[in-house]
């Protein structure tokens, strides 16, 4: 898979993890390091937004294959008004293993987040 967007949709709780991470692995299964680290990132990253999430929402994710990385974004609608801090595990965990990775919050209520892996 190179180029398509791959879009989910899941409520947000963390009974719907294990789909998140598992379509994660599917979009990079070509590549077992990039796999292993994405995985990881992903499952991080949607825990801390569905920890944030209004209750009854959804988690969008998003995941497009480039060549030997991978661009994940996901969002939530959020009555947080702050990311999580970067001397949390969150962001220790996932800036380990990701290229790069970028937590903010829009005006429009959602908590997002983007990251980038790389084999």
């Amino acid at each position: 898979m190179d180029g398509p967007e791959v879009e989910l949709r899941v409520a947000a709780r963390p009974a719907h993890l294990s789909t998140v991470r598992a379509v994660a692995k599917a979009v990079a299964r070509s590549t077992p390091e990039l796999a292993i680290d994405l995985v990881i990132a992903v499952d991080e990253a949607c825990t801390a937004l569905i920890a944030r999430a209004r209750t009854g929402t959804q988690l969008l994710c998003r995941f497009v294959r480039e060549g030997d990385s991978v661009r994940f974004r996901a969002q939530v609608p959020s009555s947080a008004v702050t990311v999580p801090d970067h001397d949390s595990l969150y962001w220790r965990v996932v800036s380990s293993v990701t290229d790069a990775v970028a937590t903010w919050v829009e005006g429009d209520g959602h908590l997002r987040v983007e990251l980038r892996c790389r084999a």
